[in-house]
Formats: C-alpha cells, sequence, structure tokens
C-alpha cells in the first residue's frame, strides 16, 4: 500500500532491495469532491495518491489505499482498498470493498478488520474485530464488497470506559498464474475517544497519525 513497490528479494533468493514507484503521491484536497447521493467516489478520490483518509462526521471515516504488487521482475498488477467505519453507539461496524485497476484477477484469502486500544509506551492492545470475507476481483467484476456496499460488519464487542481507540486493516491475497501470498498493509482510519459518553465514540484524529 502507498503506491510503492519494494522488492526485498530476488528469483534467486538474493537480499535486494528496489522500490518501484507505482501511484505517485498527490497533495490532498483540501475538500474532497463528493459523489452524487447513491454513489461512491472512490474512483476519483485519491486515485493518483498513496494512502488517503477523511473524516464524513464525527462518527464516520474512510481510508484508501492505492495497492501494487509484484516481484523481483517488477510489477504484476494493481487496486484499491477502501475501509469506511461508522459507529453504532459504542460498536465500531465496518465496510470494505477492493476495487481492481490491473493485472490478473486477486482472490482476497484472510483480511480483518482490527480494533485496538492506544496504549502509551508498549505495545497496543485488541478490542475484537471484524473477519472479512471477500469475492474476487477481475477486470469484468472489478468490485468486491463485504458485506455489501450498504450493510455493515460489526465489531463483536462494545466499547467503554475513556480510552482511546483506533482500528487496523489488513489482509492477504493470491493473483491469478501466481503462486505467491501478497500480503497488504496496514491501513487506519483514524483515531476515536469518549466511548463512555452518551453519544457513544467520536473521532478525534483523521487522517491517522502513527
Amino acid at each position: 500500500m502507498g503506491g510503492v513497490l519494494t522488492v526485498t528479494t530476488d528469483s534467486q533468493g538474493r537480499t535486494t532491495d528496489v522500490s518501484y514507484v507505482i501511484a505517485p503521491d498527490s497533495p490532498a484536497s483540501p475538500t474532497p469532491r463528493l459523489a452524487a447521493p447513491g454513489r461512491d467516489d472512490y474512483d476519483s478520490w485519491c486515485e493518483n495518491g498513496t494512502v488517503r483518509s477523511r473524516k464524513i462526521n464525527d462518527y464516520t471515516a474512510e481510508v484508501k489505499g492505492n495497492g501494487a504488487y509484484g516481484d523481483s521482475k517488477g510489477a504484476i498488477g494493481s487496486f484499491d482498498v477502501v475501509y469506511r467505519q461508522s459507529f453504532d453507539g459504542k460498536r465500531p461496524r465496518w465496510r470494505t470493498v477492493l476495487d481492481w485497476d490491473s493485472g490478473p484477477e486477486i482472490n482476497p484469502g484472510v483480511w480483518t478488520n482490527n480494533c485496538r486500544v492506544n496504549v502509551s509506551g508498549g505495545p497496543d492492545d485488541y478490542c475484537g474485530k471484524s473477519e472479512v470475507n471477500l469475492a474476487s476481483i477481475n477486470a469484468a467484476a472489478p468490485r468486491g464488497w463485504w458485506p455489501s456496499n450498504h450493510r455493515w460488519a460489526y465489531n463483536e464487542q462494545r466499547l467503554t470506559g475513556g480510552g482511546k481507540y483506533h482500528d487496523d486493516h489488513e489482509g492477504e491475497f493470491t493473483a491469478f498464474g501466481h503462486r505467491q501470498l501478497f500480503k497488504a498493509g496496514v491501513l487506519h482510519t483514524g483515531r476515536w475517544h469518549k466511548c463512555n459518553s452518551s453519544t457513544g465514540c467520536q473521532y478525534y484524529q483523521v487522517p491517522w497519525k502513527p
């Protein structure tokens, strides 16, 4: 993810370090163009960038990554991944879409939306997850949604307390005609808190910052 393909091992198994720019970075628009009602803008928003996040409102945010994959010979294909998170009170819920751009058919493997608790000075804890079951995508069927373009996959537990939280989105896939298992980079919609208030959880940092 991020528009740069990094090769760490060549075809003979030797260590190497070669990077290919697949999607050049571009400045983020301060006011992203919104799609018409009933449609999304995922084919135009951040299409020539790397990774972008945006806050729709205090309770909803999206992140998009332009992904490229390949081997020691260079790029094989590319696709976009978009995660949308919208709170149901104190319970996170996600919608996922993979959007084919180039290359052979992509067959998703294990993908997860992970809820994480921010821990200062140590590894972040987990606060639940949502399994993502995506269909294959290709030139004829370029989009694969989970659970659909209007339904949600829920976190398995409600959040309580005054802590701060974020999410990790990650997955793996294979490409038709290639034996490798590729892993997508981790994406984040942003950070949220105030899960002990009457209004439920709210975002306080979008875009994501480490």
